[in-house]
């Protein structure tokens, strides 16, 4: 199984997570702790409807509204506090199937410090498309992913040749 992987740093209307262990969440909005909860999203509520002065940075100073608001309510979820301005787009080609059929692919990202210490990124398969937006990147790091196909049996192959990808400082 092989496959090619190109990499597109994007700048869009996303903003992307910051990983829990690199600093205390920016959606902690309440500060009880480093995860943020309920009470978060009720003081993001508060913010966005005026109730209460605006005091966020998730997507810029003082901003906040409905988008910023279903950010903090995605990090009560679980799916990580999401700031910023900037995403990696992830694209590959389909691999050949060997005995069995390939049901899907998985991707994996290393830091430039340590290029062959990937981490998967995704939660679930990649099935429907060739595509993945990396949702967790920081401004002004560099970035290593790979993509692995998964058979029907759940065997992976190994790792496509990676693709980097540096993201701008703002």
């Amino acid at each position: 199984m092989r496959r090619e992987l190109l990499a597109i740093v994007g700048v869009g209307l996303f903003a992307f997570s910051i990983p829990a262990w690199a600093q205390a969440s920016a959606c902690d909005v309440v500060t009880t702790g480093a995860t943020p909860t309920q009470s978060d999203v009720n003081a993001a509520i508060n913010m966005s409807i005026g109730a209460t002065p605006c005091t966020l940075n998730i997507m810029g100073a003082n901003v906040c509204n409905v988008v910023v608001v279903q950010r903090i309510v995605n990090a009560v979820m679980g799916q990580g506090c999401v700031v910023g301005t900037h995403s990696v787009v992830l694209t590959w080609g389909a691999s050949t199937a060997g005995t069995y059929p390939i049901a899907g692919y998985n991707v994996f990202r290393a830091p430039s410090s340590a290029p062959t210490a990937y981490v998967q990124i995704n939660t679930a398969l990649v099935t429907t498309t060739l595509t993945y937006t990396d949702a967790a990147v920081s401004n002004s790091a560099e970035y290593y992913y790979a993509v692995t196909a998964v058979d029907t049996q759940g065997t992976p192959s190994g790792y496509c040749t990676p693709a980097t990808a540096t993201i701008p400082p703002s």
